[in-house]
């Protein structure tokens, strides 16, 4: 029993550290992720464009490729804008975020 729960514990670091910054300044940030990751990419986009007092805007997203254990990763590029770049709606109204 004890080697599964370290097979589990293994298998967990490798899916959460599955996310690497690929590229970062005050204007974007990359970041290569598994395919199915999405929400911890945009968090992180979101915690690096706040620290610049910006929001995170997903621009690009790669097409997936083959990554280790079977798994498949794409980057994820996000622009950093200020509250007031962030596109509007047709009412004229900022999209809810």
């Amino acid at each position: 029993m004890e080697n599964y729960k370290r097979l589990a514990a293994g298998l967990l670091l490798i899916a959460v550290a599955g996310c690497a910054v690929v590229e970062k300044d005050g204007d974007h940030i990359a970041i290569r992720h598994s395919s199915e990751n999405n929400l911890f990419v945009q968090r992180e986009a979101d915690d690096h464009c706040a620290y610049f007092g910006k929001k995170a805007v997903k621009v690009q997203e790669s097409d997936p490729m083959a990554s280790i254990l079977f798994l498949r990763s794409r980057v994820s590029t996000f622009k950093c804008v200020h509250e007031s770049e962030l596109p509007k709606d047709g009412e004229g109204k900022k999209p809810a975020s």
